[in-house]
C-alpha cells in the first residue's frame, strides 16, 4: 500500500508539473510553429552526416533515403548495413545522391546499435578530412531506417546549433499515420507525454537523447569523448545521453521539428519492444557510481538519472501493489454489489482523467502542428477527426497501458538476471 501511494504520488506530481510548463510555455511555442521555417542564417553554414543503421529494411529504406535527399542543406547520408539478408543493401545502392554504405559483415555484425553506428563514425571522419570540412561545422545525426524528418528540421537544426554551446539537439518523436488504437496510444505517448517529459528536462538542461532524430556537433563530442561515442547498452540512445552529461555536453530539445516512425501494430510486440527498452535503463545502472561522484553534472540531471533508473522498480512494486489492493477489493465488493457497483464507476473516471487530459492536448498539439504546415504527410493528423468511440478506447488504453507494461517489466528484469542479451528485431509494417 505504501508502495502504491508513493508512485500515486510521483505520478501526480509529474503530471502537474508537466501540464504547469505546457501551458506557461504555450504562447512561445505558439510562436515557434507559426516561424517552422524560419532560418537566421544560411543553409548551408552546417554540413550534416546522415546516419542510417539498417537490418533487412527493404520495405523502408528507399522512402527514408528520399526523405532525406529532400531535405535542405548540405549533407552525406551514410547507410550502415548490419548484414542484411533481404533486398535493403541493392535498394539503397539503386538511389543516386550522396548515399554512402557500410556493409558490416557477420560475425562482426548486428553486434548493436551502438557499435553499428561507431563504426560508421571512422568514414565520418575520413570524409572530414579528405572534403577539408571545418569540424565545427560538421553534424552528425541519427535517422533510424524508417524515420521520416519534416521538411523543416534543417532550418530548426541550424538556427539551434549557431548558439556554441549546444553540443547536441533531439527532434520531436512522432508516429506515422496512427490508425488503430494502439497506434494512437504510442503517438500520444511519444507526440505528446515524451514531449512534455522533454520540456521538464529542458528547464532542468537534462534532456535525453532518443533512438531516432538525434543530432550533435562533431568537433565537441570527438574532443571530448573519442571517435566512436556510443556504448553497447541495449538502450544505446540513453546510455549516450549519460555519457554526453558527464562530459559536460549540453543537449536542447526542439519541439517544433519533428521525426516520424513507424508504431507497432500489436501488443506482443509492444511488449517485447518496452521490454527491450527496460533492460537497457538496466544496463545503465553501471554508470551509476560515476553519475553520483561527478563533479560536471548537476544535481538535476543527476536527479534525472536516479529517477528514470529506478522508475522500472518502483513500477513493479506499485504494479504488485494494485494486483494486491484489486484483489482485496473485488473480494470486499463480491457481497457489496451496490458498493461494486457505484465504487467501480468513480474509479473508472478518476483513473481516466489523465489519459483524457494527455489526449485533449495530442489532439490540440496536432493542430497547431498541421496549421504550421510541418506536418510529413496527411496520415500524421489523421487523429484530428477521431470519433468518440476511439477517442474513449484511447483515453482508456492510456490510462490503464500499466498493465500490459507491466508484463515487459517482469520480462525484462528475467532477462536481465539470465544474461539475455539478444532480442528479435522489431519488423517494419
Amino acid at each position: 500500500m505504501i508502495i502504491y501511494l508513493i508512485a500515486i504520488t510521483i505520478f501526480i506530481i509529474q503530471c502537474a508539473i508537466m501540464y504547469f510548463i505546457y501551458f506557461k510555455d504555450h504562447k512561445l511555442f505558439k510562436s515557434e510553429m507559426a516561424a517552422a521555417y524560419h532560418v537566421n542564417n544560411n543553409l548551408d553554414q552546417f554540413f550534416y552526416f546522415l546516419l542510417v543503421p539498417c537490418l533487412n529494411e527493404e520495405k523502408v529504406i528507399q522512402n527514408t533515403l528520399q526523405n532525406l535527399l529532400n531535405l535542405a542543406g548540405q549533407k552525406e547520408i551514410i547507410v550502415i548495413d548490419d548484414d542484411s539478408g533481404d533486398q535493403t543493401v541493392q535498394k539503397i545502392k539503386a538511389m543516386p545522391g550522396p548515399i554512402s554504405t557500410v556493409e558490416r559483415k557477420l560475425p562482426n555484425a548486428r553486434t548493436g546499435k551502438g557499435d553499428s553506428l561507431n563504426n560508421a563514425m571512422f568514414l565520418v571522419h575520413k570524409m572530414i578530412k579528405q572534403r577539408h570540412l571545418d569540424p565545427k561545422k560538421c553534424i552528425v545525426g541519427v535517422i533510424d531506417a524508417d524515420g521520416i524528418l519534416s521538411a523543416n528540421c534543417i532550418y530548426k537544426l541550424n538556427n539551434a546549433f549557431e548558439d556554441e554551446h549546444v553540443d547536441a539537439v533531439q527532434l520531436r518523436v512522432k508516429m506515422k499515420q496512427p490508425t488503430t488504437v494502439l497506434q494512437t496510444f504510442q503517438d500520444i505517448e511519444f507526440y505528446t507525454i515524451n514531449h512534455l517529459i522533454q520540456l521538464i528536462r529542458g528547464k532542468m538542461h537534462a534532456v535525453a537523447l532518443c533512438g531516432n532524430g538525434q543530432f550533435f556537433r562533431y568537433k565537441t563530442v570527438t574532443q571530448r569523448m573519442g571517435i566512436q561515442p556510443w556504448g553497447n547498452a541495449l538502450l544505446e540512445d540513453f546510455e549516450l545521453t549519460l555519457k554526453f552529461e558527464l562530459n559536460g555536453l549540453r543537449i536542447k530539445y526542439l519541439d517544433d521539428a519533428y521525426v516520424d516512425q513507424e508504431a507497432l501494430l500489436n501488443f506482443k510486440a509492444l511488449v517485447r519492444q518496452r521490454s527491450r527498452w527496460a533492460q537497457g535503463g538496466l544496463d545503465c545502472w553501471k554508470y551509476l557510481f560515476r553519475v553520483t561522484k561527478s563533479p560536471i553534472m548537476s544535481n538535476a540531471q543527476k536527479f534525472d538519472t536516479y529517477f528514470f533508473l529506478t522508475q522500472p522498480l518502483l513500477n513493479v512494486l506499485a504494479d504488485f501493489s494494485i494486483i494486491y489492493l484489486t484483489i482485496k477489493y473485488v473480494i470486499y465488493a463480491i457481497g457489496n454489489p451496490r458498493f461494486f457497483v457505484i465504487s467501480l464507476f468513480f474509479l473508472v473516471i478518476i483513473g481516466s482523467i489523465f489519459g483524457m487530459i494527455f489526449t485533449l492536448i495530442y489532439l490540440h498539439e496536432l493542430r497547431i502542428t498541421q496549421k504550421a504546415d510541418i506536418a510529413i504527410e496527411e496520415s500524421d493528423m489523421l487523429n484530428l477527426d477521431m470519433k468518440v468511440g476511439k477517442f474513449l478506447l484511447t483515453v482508456g488504453l492510456l490510462s490503464y497501458i500499466y498493465v500490459v507494461l507491466f508484463l515487459s517489466l517482469m520480462k525484462s528484469i528475467y532477462s536481465k538476471i539470465r544474461g539475455n542479451t539478444h532480442w528479435v528485431k522489431t519488423k517494419r509494417n
